[in-house]
């Protein structure tokens, strides 16, 4: 709190300086001028850039951006552009997408129908849409009798959120399915039905999906098919009726069968693999916990053919999240979240989805799907396979995407950033750079380094914030899979709390992955 009439510092809006390494950078690669091929050298030799790439960036800067030759503060702002210095690999799918579904981890969402909490928030097709559009994967769907027992509505039972008519839901899915992946739609059905209700449902799946709907043909599967054999289908998972005879059109429709532990008993389930028929296990997170912390192997072992669901908790009325860690490290495919939150759980999720062209469909690494020793399976230390070096400089564009009221109204933020990595329990940590005062442009200029035994699932995690009394201001965040980083000075772009690119505020830093 600050008294206006009595003091106020002075807002400047003004760039940084170029760090020194930049400015070494430049040097070295120039005199006092950089040309077409001083900046070709420098693409190549430090960004890590293939020939074409170099080209293909020195024409557009040359044509569209900046006189030629670059002068220092041209090659500073160059390094600013983030559609010209992306910190993450070219969009594009790099898996093999052939192998069973159950050998990939799926961007999953839960009660994918809910605009806010669990209890009393509306339910509709809106938010259904966005997770589409944001990449996801598989949609929730809990369907209900209406009033009138004779159609079907969704809601989330015996709460007072409100109803959506299940064809509208349909229709939205249809709509709007592959507007950010052509890889399969997973519908996870939570059943309410009556046995007539349920058929009703099935041909009213059919109706809407036609050609798109894959279910199989046999009653039981050997192994699931693969996304790449499913691009733009639709497919159901849901638990198998009781009475297969009385419901067998809605039995039919279902192609990944899903049920919870038989009788509460998770080991002796995850033990009864029936190598002629795989399924779908869901899995409360704190289920997951229990298996991850008393049978690790078995949880991963069950995975190589079948598939684990996690699902939040049901005190989580809030809509909040988890650590999906634990579930990925132990072989769970779909680690179903509350995509209409915010927060630092859902913000690495997706950034962990950003992996293989952000398809929602990221293959698992070898140790889940070979029977390979698994990190939670020994108390000896694992190996560093790689190491990540992460040095921040500076940031800028707080003041066109933030009111001057966001933060302290009296004087400039104080910036500061929190950057992690999070995956595997041995790799996980987080650092804090130095409170920058009184600045719209903060310099750090820190350094960090994380060693990384599991790299194939760590996420680095990067969140700014304003330091205050009492509770520290929201500056922006952004998550990105180490493995689609890219070597050396990169622009990156900061998102607000929903997932959502910020106009201007963007970081200089530099990652090394050796």
């Amino acid at each position: 709190m600050c008294l206006l009439f009595l003091f106020t510092k002075e807002f400047w809006l003004g760039e940084a300086d170029p760090p020194s390494d930049v400015k070494e950078v430049f040097a070295n690669y120039s005199s006092t001028k950089m040309s077409t091929k001083n900046l070709h050298d420098f693409l190549v030799h430090r960004q890590g850039n293939t020939d074409e790439e170099a080209r293909k960036i020195g024409e557009t800067i040359f044509k569209h951006k900046f006189k030629h030759p670059l002068s220092l503060k041209d090659f500073h702002r160059y390094l600013f552009d983030v559609e010209l210095n992306s910190p993450i690999k070219a969009s594009e799918v790099k898996d093999d997408m052939h192998a069973p579904l159950s050998h990939y981890f799926v961007f999953t969402g839960h009660n994918s129908y809910l605009s806010g909490n669990q209890l009393t928030s509306e339910s509709g097709v809106d938010p259904i849409i966005k997770a589409l559009q944001k990449g996801v994967r598989v949609i929730e769907l809990d369907i209900w009798p209406n009033s009138s027992d004779d159609d079907i509505e969704v809601y989330h039972g015996n709460t007072l959120t409100s109803r959506v008519k299940f064809v509208d839901c349909l229709e939205a899915i249809k709509e709007h399915a592959f507007s950010a992946s052509p890889y399969p739609v997973v519908l996870n059905f939570e059943n309410h039905l009556t046995p007539e209700l349920q058929a009703k449902a099935a041909t009213m799946v059919k109706q809407t999906f036609g050609d798109l709907l894959f279910y199989p043909k046999i009653s039981s599967m050997k192994e699931f098919p693969s996304p790449q054999s499913l691009m733009n289908r639709i497919i159901v998972s849901a638990e198998p009726p009781t009475d297969v005879n009385t419901s067998s059109e809605y039995n039919n429709i279902i192609t990944i069968k899903d049920g919870k532990p038989k009788d509460g008993l998770l080991k002796e389930t995850l033990s009864a693999i029936d190598s002629n028929n795989v399924s779908q296990l869901n899995l409360e997170e704190s289920d997951l916990q229990e298996a991850s912390e008393s049978y690790a192997p078995d949880l991963a072992r069950f995975s190589l053919n079948n598939i684990i669901r996690v699902y939040p908790k049901g005190l989580r009325i809030d809509s909040s999240n988890y650590d999906p860690f634990p579930g990925w490290i132990n072989g769970a495919q779909m680690v179903a979240f509350n995509m209409q939150g915010d927060g630092r759980f859902l913000w690495l999720m997706h950034g962990f989805f950003l992996a293989n062209g952000g398809c929602g469909y990221v293959k698992k690494p070898n140790f889940l799907l070979h029977n390979h020793l698994h990190p939670q399976s020994t108390l000896v230390p694992l190996p560093v396979k790689k190491t990540l070096k992460v040095k921040i400089y500076t940031g800028h564009g707080w003041r066109s995407d933030f009111t001057k009221s966001y933060f302290d109204i009296c004087s400039p933020p104080d910036f500061y950033v929190e950057i992690g990595v999070f995956g595997a329990p041995s790799d996980a940590v987080t650092f804090k750079t130095k409170k920058v005062e009184d600045s719209w442009t903060p310099v750090w200029k820190e350094e960090f380094s994380f060693p990384l035994t599991v790299p194939e699932l760590a996420v680095l995690s990067i969140e700014v914030s304003d330091s205050e009394v009492g509770k520290d201001d929201f500056a922006g965040q952004v998550s990105f899979p180490v493995s689609e980083l890219k070597n050396g000075i990169r622009a990156v772009p900061l998102l607000d709390r929903n997932g959502d690119k910020l106009a201007s505020v963007k970081l200089l830093m530099r990652f090394d992955i050796t």
